[in-house]
């Protein structure tokens, strides 16, 4: 039993030291970086939660995100400016922003997610304000002077 014992506190003292490096890293990272980072749990919201939902056959159902994998590049072309800072990726970052947020608003208004009758549901918000928030990093990005 001594050995489950050792190979469990070798585990915990690697996922500890893991984690340590990990919070010191994003304690190291600029304050634009950590917005980065930060909204990124925003983004991951807006890809796994429902956009809306409608009933049918007694239950709720719900729609997921058709334009989930324009967010997924928007936050990993992010997560390349916090290692690499391109001017040309900050202004691909603004324009797939802008366009993802425009036809996001444009599904809205349409009544784009299905031809069924739905109500919109709480990933919407989570939909419209990543790519704002990402689209104000880059442009503040930027104008600080990143080359």
């Amino acid at each position: 039993m001594n050995w489950l014992s050792d190979i469990l506190f070798s585990i915990g003292s690697f996922i500890g030291s893991l984690l340590k490096m990990i919070l010191q890293w994003f304690q190291d990272l600029d304050f634009y970086d950590k917005l980065i980072v930060i909204n990124t749990l925003t983004a991951f919201l807006a890809v796994i939660l429902p956009v809306g939902k409608y009933y049918i056959f007694e239950a709720w159902f719900s729609i997921n995100n058709p334009l989930a994998v324009y967010m997924i590049l928007i936050v990993a072309l992010m997560w390349v400016l916090i290692f690499k800072k391109f001017t040309f990726l900050y202004l691909a970052v603004v324009v797939i922003s802008l366009c993802y947020m425009f036809y996001m608003i444009y599904l809205i208004f349409s009544h784009g997610f299905s031809h069924a009758p739905y109500n919109l549901s709480y990933g919407i918000f989570f939909n419209i304000a990543a790519p704002i928030v990402f689209c104000a990093i880059s442009i503040m990005s930027m104008l600080r002077g990143y080359n």
